[in-house]
């Protein structure tokens, strides 16, 4: 006796095997419907996944927000982006300033602790890397408004890992 004649609710439905027709593709759309409306995709799932990967791939050390400020009523949709974010990790700590600048865009300036790193931006839709001055400034010019996040390199260190932020919105 096959396994599907022991248990009946093992058996394959009639038509079960057939192509999709526009009937399934209705009711897929109705399912569609219902999970979005009801359960809805988060908006930054995409690039907290980018991030995920990214984390993954460089095996980096990630550094934790430590200080933020203006970050009140964060869970409403009317709320004020931090301007100053302090991060850190254990071997280095950075600052970051989130300026004004025109329509969508803003100005990143910033000081990392060690003096010699390499600082790359990951923007929405590019990426961008600079070099910390004799003091730890950095800065980026006409950075788009949304997510992003920096990981940082030693130069006097290139074996060591990469420290990663978490995203911030700017």
């Amino acid at each position: 006796m096959a396994p599907s004649d022991e248990r009946p609710d093992l058996r394959p439905e009639p038509g079960s095997d057939l192509p999709l027709d526009a009937t399934d593709a209705s009711v897929l759309a109705v399912l569609r419907d219902v999970f979005e409306e009801n359960d809805p995709v988060p908006a930054d799932l995409a690039e907290r996944s980018k991030f995920a990967m990214t984390v993954a791939a460089l095996e980096a050390e990630v550094a934790s927000i430590v200080a933020a400020d203006a970050l009140a009523g964060l869970r409403s949709t009317d709320y004020n982006r931090a301007s100053t974010v302090t991060f850190a990790s254990d071997n280095l700590s950075a600052m970051v300033s989130i300026e004004n600048g025109r329509g969508s865009r803003c100005r990143i300036s910033g000081w990392v602790t060690d003096v010699r790193v390499e600082v790359e931006l990951r923007e929405r839709s590019r990426t961008r890397v600079t070099r910390t001055d004799s003091e730890g400034r950095f800065v980026f010019e006409s950075v788009e408004r949304g997510l992003v996040h920096f990981v940082l390199r030693s130069l006097d260190d290139p074996g060591a890992q990469p420290v990663i932020t978490p995203a911030i919105e700017v």
